[in-house]
């Protein structure tokens, strides 16, 4: 019966234990910002602001511009038919893993995105004779995706990001483009 007693009081100090292990101080800083140095490479400005709800959940939301003169001059020589000029993309993030410091998630999100379509018309002149022209136009739409990813943060504070996803835009499909990626590489700062 001693023996029955010491092991019960022993296995509640090792539980008692268990409950009372260090949490991280990136639990503590709720906030972060982050810039996508992929994007920088290829002249596309995505900053992203994410806020930690708890350890399981994340809301957050993502700023692209694109200036990318290799895109740009792909769209006015027709090599492309659409050239996405700008995104903003609110999303929800999932903990797959249970460290804090580096994990892995999961992700949905909302695209809202628009820039230019580019399109061969056949029109009709005064004499009534046709011909063919390009006609410039812009595009505005909305998808839906999901993306997979893995942080990694050094000291507590600045992390790195690697993201890949896809998704699809759902109403103006016949000008804007039918996938979209949500790739990126990005460095952030947690407060």
């Amino acid at each position: 019966m001693k023996k029955l007693i010491l092991l019960l009081l022993l296995g509640s100090q090792w539980i008692h234990a268990q409950d009372t292990i260090p949490k991280s101080p990136l639990l503590n800083k709720r906030n972060e910002v982050r810039v996508d140095v992929l994007g920088l490479a290829y002249s596309r400005l995505n900053i992203t602001y994410e806020r930690f709800l708890n350890h399981n959940f994340s809301v957050g939301v993502s700023g692209i511009y694109s200036s990318n003169k290799k895109n740009k001059d792909d769209f006015d020589e027709g090599n492309v038919n659409s050239f996405t000029k700008y995104e903003v993309i609110p999303f929800v993030r999932y903990n797959l893993s249970q460290g804090a410091r580096s994990f892995y998630f999961a992700e949905i999100f909302a695209d809202a995105n628009g820039g230019d379509f580019r399109e061969i018309v056949l029109l009709t002149d005064a004499s009534n004779n046709d011909y063919y022209a390009i006609q410039k136009s812009s595009y505005s739409d909305l998808g839906l995706g999901a993306a997979i990813g893995y942080k990694y943060y050094i000291k507590d504070q600045f992390g790195i990001e690697f993201l890949v996803g896809f998704g699809s835009n759902m109403f103006n499909k016949d000008k804007s483009p039918d996938i979209l990626s949500r790739v990126g590489l990005g460095v952030s700062y947690r407060f």
